[in-house]
């Protein structure tokens, strides 16, 4: 793979993403969701730092989603539709290097929003509610993962969609089917059940906020997240072939 070919997409895209209304309106949105869901739920009787910090990082959960799902969903669809997606294939650009470059800025923004964007809210629950930095530091690990893994997922749908519509719509089915797995999986029996319940992605994050670093929930984010993008290239790998 050529590193500089990668490094090339990843600038073109954090050029787009801040030189358009795409960088203020998730980063500002992201920032605005979290201050309204933390003065919803997290400052409303909550008795001691275990509540508040879990209703915290569920409430990253719920942004993070929202925001790299949206970044994601149009990151290839959006090269087919303006053309210059054919551009990219006709260079000496491959299929692994365009996926690569387009998630280390996914893996950039998602960081950004980690460490900036929910940064504040982790240093009142320390310094509020008296939460152990090792469960600040455990959850926004598992906010980060979580986000790199909606991304993936993201970016797959979007080598599917024909449209942001379409791409957005494949990435939520994937997402809602991942996260509502675990629920039925006491219909099944001992070995289906297990299968699925290590599928459910809600079961892998919350433990990292309650103060603990899965070796369980973090292979499965960065394995989902590797298998996601395998796929990506595989998609475009398929539409290089066929012209």
């Amino acid at each position: 793979m050529n590193w500089q070919s990668a490094i090339w997409i990843y600038k073109k895209e954090l050029k787009l993403f801040f030189g358009t209304y795409m960088g203020p309106l998730v980063l500002g949105g992201t920032a605005f969701l979290n201050a309204l869901f933390i003065m919803i739920l997290n400052f409303n009787g909550r008795a001691n730092y275990e509540e508040a910090t879990v209703v915290t990082f569920v409430s990253f959960m719920t942004t993070i989603l929202i925001a790299m799902v949206i970044i994601s969903m149009g990151s290839i669809v959006e090269e087919k539709n303006k053309g210059t997606l054919e551009l990219l294939f006709t260079s000496p650009i491959t299929d692994l290097e365009i996926v690569f470059g387009k998630f280390l800025f996914g893996v950039t923004i998602c960081g950004i929003i980690t460490l900036f964007i929910n940064g504040l809210f982790p240093l009142i629950l320390y310094s509020f509610w008296q939460a152990p930095f090792y469960i600040v530091l455990s959850g926004s690990v598992g906010v980060f993962l979580l986000g790199v893994f909606t991304y993936s997922v993201g970016l797959f749908g979007s080598s599917l969609g024909k449209n942001q519509m379409i791409s957005l719509l494949i990435s939520v089915l994937i997402l809602l089917t991942l996260w509502v797995v675990g629920y039925f999986s006491h219909l099944f029996q001992a070995t289906t059940r297990k299968v699925l319940f290590h599928l459910h992605i809600f079961s892998h994050f919350i433990s990292f906020s309650k103060g603990v670093l899965p070796l369980t929930g973090i292979v499965f984010f960065l394995s989902g997240s590797f298998l996601f993008l395998y796929l990506t290239v595989k998609v475009l790998e398929s539409r290089r072939w066929r012209g």
